[in-house]
């Protein structure tokens, strides 16, 4: 495993984090080696408790949620591990694909964007609509520094989702969701490249699913490493 790479996918997934929490007003810090939320809980299921930004570092018991260890190298009293994800990494100009027909790829500029973009993301992830209105992303999360939300349309029609969270290192690639009816033509490819170009200069880092691990290596990811999930137990 190289760890400048997995410290890389760790900064990114750190600072999605850092804007799920701004957005919904909780607090979230790092201290250069775990970033971690507080309270009793995480305020959305989507989002973990902490993330560990480099080997060694300490893990506090009042930690909420699931702890990402990003080196899959600790054991942590009283929670069980699992591997969750596969960080994977692009380093270049973003890739050329080929386009959908008819699909186009706009970031969320108003609050009514943000509510289409959350919608979209959640039919294509799990085949529900979020539980309340801003639940993950409420009002206001275009406006948050390094956070991009991108919604792909065809004639009007929600496509799929990406989003790009930018930091000085890195640009973070998340929510690549597509609706069931549009998977298998593209649609994943070139909503996932155009989060590469908010910043083109930058590694490209995400987390990917055992089934989208194809989808990116095509792009040109190279998998680095699988980070581990403790949960309570």
């Amino acid at each position: 495993m190289n760890d400048t790479a997995i410290a890389w996918c760790a900064e990114g997934e750190a600072a999605w984090h850092a804007a799920g929490y701004a957005g919904l007003g909780r607090r979230w810090t790092s201290d250069g080696t775990l970033a971690r939320g507080f309270g009793t809980h995480v305020p959305q299921p989507f989002l973990l408790g902490a993330v560990t930004l480099a080997r060694g570092a300490l893990v506090p018991d009042d930690v909420p949620g699931v702890v990402c260890d990003s080196f899959a190298e600790l054991t942590l009293p009283g929670r069980g591990a699992e591997p969750v994800g596969h960080w994977m990494v692009h380093t270049g100009p973003p890739p050329a694909v080929p386009r959908v027909p008819g699909l186009t790829v706009r970031p969320a500029l108003t609050d009514e964007d943000v509510s289409w973009f959350e919608t979209i993301a959640f039919l294509a992830a799990d085949g529900a609509p979020p539980g309340r209105p801003g639940e993950l992303h409420p009002a206001g999360s275009q406006h948050l520094p390094g956070l991009t939300l991108l919604i792909g349309e065809i004639d009007g029609q929600g496509v799929g989702t990406a989003l790009s969270v930018t930091t000085g290192r890195v640009n973070n690639i998340g929510a690549v969701a597509v609706m069931p009816a549009h998977r298998g033509r593209g649609a994943a490819g070139q909503l996932t490249a155009a989060a590469m170009a908010i910043a083109p200069a930058l590694p490209a880092v995400l987390s990917a699913t055992s089934a989208g691990r194809g989808v990116y290596a095509r792009l040109g990811f190279s998998e680095v490493g699988r980070p581990l999930h403790h949960r309570r137990d």
